[in-house]
């Protein structure tokens, strides 16, 4: 009798972990299908900003994007790829309004790449299941401070265009010379 008792109740230990394990696997199927389907709908924002970046300079259209983005990155579990994605998301959103403000138009565009390279590398590690990769010194500083990173991007340049026209001139009095 107490073998049979044991015997049950072993048999329902085992029905109930299989059961456990069975509900356990498709609910993270179920969440790890529905970040890949926010993944997308995120990769075909950013695509369509690739295409025509010009579009963000629109208000309405901007207000669009950065709603249909967050949208994807509220679909992630894991609070520190939202914060990651929201971040970046906030980088290419901002990077018209804030490079008009402090004179640097033309890095418009190199916010956007430190962006969409920074949301590529979180969603590649979140799908493969790894580790959120470091963010870049690049992503950080624009992270931190869109308007600094902007203006010290734009002085750089600057300072590279006047060696440039100093070079050019140098050359150009040289070659008058002969």
């Amino acid at each position: 009798m107490l073998e049979a008792i044991t015997g049950g109740l072993v048999g329902a230990l085992a029905g109930l972990l299989g059961t456990v394990l069975v509900v356990r696997d498709s609910r993270r199927g179920r969440e790890s299908a529905a970040e890949e389907r926010a993944a997308a709908a995120l990769l075909a924002q950013l695509r369509r900003v690739r295409v025509d970046p010009d579009f963000l300079k629109d208000q309405r259209a901007a207000t669009e994007f950065l709603e249909e983005c967050m949208t994807a990155v509220l679909a992630f579990r894991d609070r520190d790829v939202r914060k990651r994605l929201r971040t970046s998301v906030g980088i290419i959103s901002s990077a018209h309004p804030v490079a008009r403000m402090v004179h640097a138009e033309e890095h418009t565009y190199q916010a956007y790449e430190v962006a969409f390279h920074d949301i590529w590398r979180c969603l590649e590690a979140r799908l493969d299941r790894r580790k959120l990769p470091k963010p870049r010194q690049e992503w950080k500083a624009a992270s931190e401070s869109l308007h600094g990173w902007l203006g010290d991007a734009r002085d750089e340049f600057d300072a590279i265009e006047e060696a440039w026209d100093e070079e050019q001139a140098e050359l150009n009095a040289r070659l008058s010379d002969l």
